[in-house]
């Protein structure tokens, strides 16, 4: 086969080149097979750091066991250029294919959770990428991705640059600790893949300088950019997955590239879609501060958003060279000059100017405006309820979305509710709501009811998704004692703006904190012995667990039985009557049965067992006090 000789290899076809050398098409004569040759650049051979560092870090590459990553045949120097010696993989890379324009959502996370699996194997042995890129990612015609180079990647214990003071890596996609303090470890990668999930959805790069230093003033210093604002066919739920993923503070990221990728995969779940954008660019400023001052813990990653700093004198080339020092050197310098910049802009002006007329916030987030809420009939396990009817009402609804997700409050300003304020959360394309109250009687106008106790605490949870008529709906069931229980479909239609400011700012609440009871969910089967007998009863139930946003508190819906959850345990009383498996007539019971949290934590949760007292009174055979054991075996989602 023709081509140029290269030791062992001939050359036949260049493929590639870029700033970290060329990749060609070679067969090798060992072999007799056709194969990738990356040549690396004839002056980081005479680096004897980075020969030792590529020798090490190539050989741990070529231990990699995923199906993602490139498989390394062979590594070394020959005529003074090192190589990699790699599977040649028929397809294009990623460049390539963004070249002709961003990708269909769903594609975008398919091909990103793919790269993730790759980085994850390489992460969990030491070994960092630090050049993540879409040149870097290849696929083939199935679009089954493949990421390259990992022979030149390196340990996170490594210095970022080599020995002739090159940084390796691409500016777009460089975390902002690699630039300030050379800081690398997993999270670096997971900045990098954020960066490249975005150009993926909108087929731009994060920040678009027009020079280095723009594009390091940007890493440093603006927020990340909303995919669904660059590209209206992005789902907004996208939104919370990017910034997340280039937040300031690699500790305010994904700690894993695998969580980044469940984030995005569940974010193109039937998102819930989102309005018009409407904020300008300074009122779009004027949020992201407010939503810092609301929320310290954001400061990190949330930045005045497009903000430029003046231009440079043309004749003044010594403020221009201290200035470019600045970039190079970190984010305080320039982080001084912006908040100056921002306390002239907004603290000047003449004193005596009168004051403006207050003007009404813009509608804004993914779940906002008026509502009108309609309620269908009662039911109870699924069964409509005799009589039962329906019932509508008009809710006001405000959401905001920051890097821990969207968020929203809705308070019913119209039409009968047993409650009236809620707190709703974006899990997985849901907004769900969780809320425990106490209620002294049904509101008048309320129905689904009859027979529950009150006074009383009352658990209601509301689960919304997104509808082809563009309504949300979705389920609202609330559970009090004795067992009682009610569920309705609602459904919320968009019928006008809400004044936001008569609305609590769902930027400054706290984000919800999960719970390890939330693991007690799917198919179950349980078992219920009394200690002091031969009898055994068995049923199979599904259960669900739905948790308050402080996850002090869970309820479980274990069949059509209302498990507690608080302080380490599960926790169902019963007093009423039951049948008796015997002779099948209700006796006056009461049953108290706990059940302590697994330990360690499993989710889901396997197995879960408890022990209580069961007493039944009356003149069957079933009478009697029982010690009882009760568990809980998963079989299925």
């Amino acid at each position: 086969m023709d081509g140029t000789p290269f030791g062992r290899y001939r050359l036949v076809e260049l493929l590639g080149r870029g700033g970290m050398g060329e990749v060609w098409r070679a067969h090798d004569t060992s072999t007799n097979r056709i194969v990738a040759i990356k040549l690396l650049p004839p002056q980081l051979a005479q680096d004897p750091t980075f020969v030792q560092r590529f020798r090490r870090e190539a050989e741990a590459a070529a231990q990699l066991n995923s199906p993602h990553v490139v498989p390394i045949h062979d590594y070394g120097e020959i005529d003074g250029r090192l190589f990699v010696n790699m599977r040649l993989i028929e397809g294009r890379d990623l460049q390539q294919v963004l070249s002709e324009g961003p990708l269909d959502p769903a594609r975008a996370v398919r091909i990103v959770e793919q790269v993730a699996r790759a980085l994850h194997a390489a992460h969990k042995i030491g070994l960092v990428h630090r050049d993540v890129k879409p040149s870097n990612i290849l696929l083939d015609e199935d679009d089954f991705a493949y990421l390259i180079d990992f022979g030149i990647a390196r340990g996170a214990d490594q210095t970022r640059m080599t020995g002739t003071g090159g940084v390796i890596g691409s500016w777009p996609y460089m975390a902002p600790e690699r630039l300030r303090a050379g800081q690398v470890d997993a999270r670096s990668d997971v900045y990098a893949l954020a960066c490249v999930l975005y150009e993926c959805l909108t087929g731009d790069t994060p920040f678009a300088g027009d020079n280095t230093e723009q594009q390091i003033t940007a890493h440093f210093m603006e927020p990340p950019p909303r995919p669904s604002i660059t590209d209206p066919n992005v789902p907004a739920t996208l939104d919370p997955v990017i910034a997340n993923g280039m937040a300031k503070d690699p500790d305010q990221r994904y700690a894993t590239t695998i969580e980044l990728a469940t984030a995005a995969t569940d974010a193109v779940t039937d998102p819930i879609a989102r309005p018009a954008q409407t904020l300008s660019d300074s009122a779009y400023f004027v949020t992201q501060a407010a939503t810092k001052a609301a929320d310290p813990s954001l400061a990190a990653t949330q930045h005045a958003s497009r903000l430029t700093l003046p231009p440079l004198a043309a004749g003044d080339p010594k403020r221009r060279k201290h200035l470019r020092i600045a970039l190079a050197g970190g984010a305080v310098v320039v982080a001084t000059i912006v908040v100056a910049i921002i306390v002239f802009t907004v603290g000047s002006g003449p004193a005596n100017q009168p004051a403006a007329k207050p003007v009404a916030a813009p509608n804004t987030g993914p779940f906002t405006g008026v509502y009108r809420v309609d309620f269908g009939p009662s039911g109870t396990n699924g069964k409509p309820d005799d009589g039962g009817t329906s019932s509508s009402g008009q809710w006001a609804v405000r959401s905001a979305c920051r890097p821990t997700g969207c968020v929203a409050t809705a308070t019913a300003t119209g039409g009968a509710t047993l409650q009236s304020e809620f707190v709703f959360d974006d899990i997985g394309g849901q907004w769900r709501a969780v809320g425990a109250y106490p209620v002294a009687s049904p509101p008048p106008g309320v129905s689904g009811f009859d027979g529950c106790q009150f006074p009383a605490e009352y658990w209601t949870v509301i689960t919304l998704q997104l509808r082809p008529d563009g309504s949300v709906g979705g389920q609202y069931r609330a559970t009090g004692p004795p067992e009682c229980e009610t569920e309705r479909t609602v459904t919320f239609t968009r019928i006008g703006d809400v004044d936001v400011n008569t609305l609590p700012d769902p930027a400054g609440i706290p984000a919800p904190v999960g719970s390890p009871a939330a693991a007690f969910h799917g198919r179950y089967h349980a078992t219920q012995k009394p200690l002091d007998t031969h009898l055994t009863g068995t049923w199979e139930p599904i259960v669900q667990t739905d948790c308050l946003r402080t996850g002090e508190r869970c309820i479980s819906r274990v069949g059509y039985n209302i498990y507690h959850f608080s302080n380490g345990k599960w926790t169902y009383a019963f007093d009423g009557k039951r049948g008796c498996e015997k002779t099948q007539i209700s006796d006056p019971t009461t049953f108290h049965w706990e059940f302590p949290l697994p330990q360690p934590p499993q989710d889901p949760i396997t197995l879960l067992t408890g022990h209580g007292h069961k007493q039944v009174t009356g003149t069957d055979s079933c009478s009697g006090s029982y010690d009882e054991d009760v568990k809980f075996e998963r079989t299925g989602d």
